[in-house]
């Protein structure tokens, strides 16, 4: 729990202070720190590189916030490749990648008292994507539990929202090699 409050501040911090280039229409950006690397490409993908340690990953500026809302009425999806395009396997490890979305348990989505669900590569079956709408994607609460997918967590928990931090795409253990990460959406009904 302390490494993760620690993660989540220095991810804020190096959201603050990293330059931050932007993707073709200006919604994906990049974050790294310690001796990781993220460059945007210019098909609008990112590529991570965390083989030698630190962290790094991307996050949605597209303005439309999906915090306050119910977990029900929010979908989140990426794919990810590993150095060879078909390889799906080599890249991943220690619930990276992985998305890490904000959630609040008391209502008010402006509550600091938050946590995070994370959908990992490993847990969708390491086949190339990461997705809320997957049947296959376990989620796991670092306040504690987990469940078979994001419809039965939605259903476990009705009075939880989206906080309002930004959810983010991250990988912050030592990979098996750079990840390519591509097609970042998060969508609200």
């Amino acid at each position: 729990m302390k490494r993760l409050a620690f993660l989540v501040a220095l991810v804020a911090a190096a959201l603050s202070i990293t330059s931050l280039a932007t993707a073709a229409g200006g919604k994906l950006r990049c974050f790294a720190d310690g001796s990781a690397t993220c460059t945007l490409n210019s098909d609008g993908s990112a590529t991570t590189d965390t083989t030698t340690g630190g962290d790094a990953g991307v996050y949605l500026t597209n303005g439309k916030s999906t915090g306050g809302f119910a977990l029900a009425s929010v979908d989140y999806s990426f794919t990810y490749s590993c150095t060879d395009a078909s390889d799906t396997t080599s890249c991943v490890g220690g619930g990276a990648p992985r998305w890490s979305i904000p959630i609040n348990t008391g209502g008010d989505p402006k509550d600091a008292q938050q946590v995070y669900a994370f959908l990992d590569a490993n847990g969708c079956g390491d086949n190339g994507s990461v997705s809320t709408t997957d049947t296959n994607c376990s989620v796991t609460l670092n306040a504690g539990g987990s469940w078979a997918n994001w419809d039965d967590f939605a259903a476990a928990n009705p009075a939880y929202t989206i906080a309002s931090a930004l959810p983010f795409v991250i990988a912050d253990v030592p990979t098996g090699g750079p990840i390519t990460v591509s097609d970042v959406n998060s969508t609200k009904s």
